[in-house]
């Protein structure tokens, strides 16, 4: 049951937070209670991670010492990171939680825990934005650390309608003044037999190396109640190129900068 544990946690977490975790452990007095060690970890916004790590030190506790608890710990993150380094490629999810043997996380934790790490830049696309508290101040933690944020949004007048409320709306004005903001102008679009217009239709992330691709908007529903699924990307390459893309956008004015 512990290596069970240990392995769910290994999958969920942030390197930056596990390896905090395990100094910790390996710092801990031998004798403190489970509580005690408890009381010591870091902090972290990820409600399922303060669970698992609850859960782990239950477990062990008499079983082995806090030190060789963290050795373990670090021990099993390091083979899994080898393994994640060699795939690439991870499965994320929302909605109905998939098999307990499959490893995924969920799409809206995954983008928390890589924006509350990003050292350089997070480029969002989205066609919609709502009820999105959690990810804002997420964005206005990083732009204050020096992050350059970049959204790329749908408007419910260029869309001419199909979509019914501005994506901008769901981002505190705060935030708005701190990041670029891009939009695709109408007259920029191709139109169907009905005389509608393209939509802005793309859902990714795009934090330092890594980049997120699902079918998730930015919305409540997408990350909490809707059967979702994406992938995390960390081929450099691939992000590269994905990177470009908007980069290639926004320099054809194909995507215009929302004036401040």
């Amino acid at each position: 049951m512990l290596f069970d544990s240990i392995q769910n946690l290994i999958r969920k977490s942030p390197e930056g937070w596990l390896v905090t975790v395990c100094e910790s452990l390996r710092s801990s007095i031998p004798k403190a209670t489970a509580d005690f060690v408890s009381k010591c970890l870091p902090d972290t916004n990820n409600p399922d991670l303060s669970f698992l790590i609850s859960e782990i030190i239950r477990q062990a506790d008499g079983v082995m010492s806090w030190e060789a608890l963290g050795y373990s710990l670090m021990s099993a993150f390091d083979t899994y990171r080898r393994l994640q380094g060699e795939q690439r490629i991870e499965l994320l999810w929302s909605g109905p939680s998939p098999a307990g043997d499959l490893a995924a996380r969920r799409i809206d934790q995954t983008l928390y825990d890589l924006i509350s790490s990003a050292n350089r830049e997070v480029l969002l696309v989205t066609f919609a934005a709502a009820k999105i508290e959690r990810l804002s101040r997420q964005l206005l933690k990083a732009t204050q650390r020096g992050v350059k944020v970049r959204l790329v949004l749908e408007f419910a007048e260029a869309s001419e309608g199909q979509l019914s409320f501005d994506a901008l709306k769901a981002f505190p004005a705060e935030l708005v003044t701190a990041v670029e903001v891009f939009y695709w102008p109408v007259e920029m679009r191709e139109r169907n037999q009905a005389g509608k217009p393209g939509k802005l239709h793309a859902k990714i992330a795009i934090i330092d190396d890594v980049a997120l691709v699902s079918s998730a908007n930015l919305t409540d529903d997408a990350f909490s109640r809707n059967l979702e699924l994406g992938v995390m990307i960390k081929d450099r390459a691939f992000v590269k190129a994905a990177k470009a893309h908007f980069d290639s956008l926004i320099l054809r004015a194909t995507l215009t900068k929302l004036p401040a």
